[in-house]
């Protein structure tokens, strides 16, 4: 910064500090478009795993899931209980499991998106 003694030096060093400005300006908008591409692989990646692990055909999270709660229902919850209710029940939890992560699948790609980055960056530091 110069000194200032006259009103052409203060209109001098005003014009300066706005080419400043501008400058610095254009360095944050390339500096956050730089770091907005670096973002898209990782972005790319929890779309396409999420698409993976929750699908309304075949999900791995959906089946997964759904199978520990048939075993668990079938066996612990209705373990002394008769055919037909160890048939039906496991079942009708299984499908409803299924589809509760179908219908949450955006919440759960966003929680495994967070807890993946989240281990990224603490390996980072």
């Amino acid at each position: 910064m110069m000194k200032i003694n006259s009103l052409a030096d203060l209109k001098t060093e005003q014009k300066r500090l706005l080419q400043r400005k501008e400058v610095l300006e254009t360095d944050i908008i390339t500096g956050f478009e730089k770091f907005k591409e670096e973002l898209r692989p990782l972005s790319s990646f929890t779309k396409g795993a999420g698409n993976i692990l929750v699908s309304k055909d075949n999900g791995i999270l959906g089946n997964s899931l759904g199978a520990i709660a048939n075993f668990i229902t079938r066996n612990v919850l209705l373990k002394n209980s008769g055919f037909i209710t160890r048939l039906i029940v496991p079942y009708l939890v299984k499908n409803s499991t299924s589809s509760l992560v179908e219908n949450n699948k955006s919440k759960i790609v966003d929680w495994v998106g967070n807890m993946f980055s989240k281990f990224a960056g603490k390996k980072a530091v």
